[in-house]
């Protein structure tokens, strides 16, 4: 299996821009059941785990990307704290040039990061890169399985010729309920 999972409002409460603050260690506050699903997961399954993430805070000017891979470490720390490994972290700092367009004026955003084509989800972009250093392939996996809590998420599963299980509101014997429906 390959899953593939989504870092704010699924790894972690989503607060808008997590990361803007610059007291966000108090801040951050695992999605328990996210975890305990996770962690029975990798207990019954040999698993890649990726994490991909959107942070357009970034080309918003709220942080840089030494604070979003200060943040994914803390995670990936808060994670083997609960013997949870993620072989991957993978981010997108872009916005696409047509979405800052639009924007215009209401945010400002770092032109450096407003790039014509992004590897932002729903992109498979990201993952494909994250697999890759791993030395895998997509090809590699019989099941791949995005677990989001947002519709660019859902899409990035599609996109991934995918499952996609949603976090929102969910309990852990929920999620792995759905886990089982879809790998039977």
């Amino acid at each position: 299996f390959l899953i593939v999972l989504d870092r704010d409002g699924t790894l972690i409460d989503n607060n808008d821009f997590f990361g803007n603050n610059s007291n966000w260690k108090q801040e951050i506050s695992l999605k328990n059941e996210v975890i305990k699903f996770i962690a029975l997961l990798q207990s019954k399954y040999n698993a890649t785990k990726i994490v991909v993430s959107n942070q357009a805070g970034v080309a918003m000017g709220f942080f840089n990307c030494e604070v979003v891979e200060e943040i994914n470490k803390h995670i990936k720390k808060l994670l083997e704290e609960k013997n949870i490994i993620i072989d991957n972290w993978k981010y997108s700092p872009y916005v696409d040039s047509g979405y800052a367009k639009l924007k215009n004026g209401e945010i400002n955003f770092n032109p450096k990061f407003v790039i014509e084509k992004t590897k932002r989800k729903p992109s498979t972009d990201m993952v494909c890169e994250g697999l890759k250093e791993l030395n895998k392939k997509l090809a590699d996996f019989s099941k791949v399985i995005v677990i989001g809590d947002r519709h660019e998420d859902k899409e990035l599963a599609k996109n991934l010729n995918g499952r996609f299980i949603s976090v929102n509101n969910k309990t852990c014997e929920q999620m792995a309920r759905e886990f089982q429906k879809i790998i039977l």
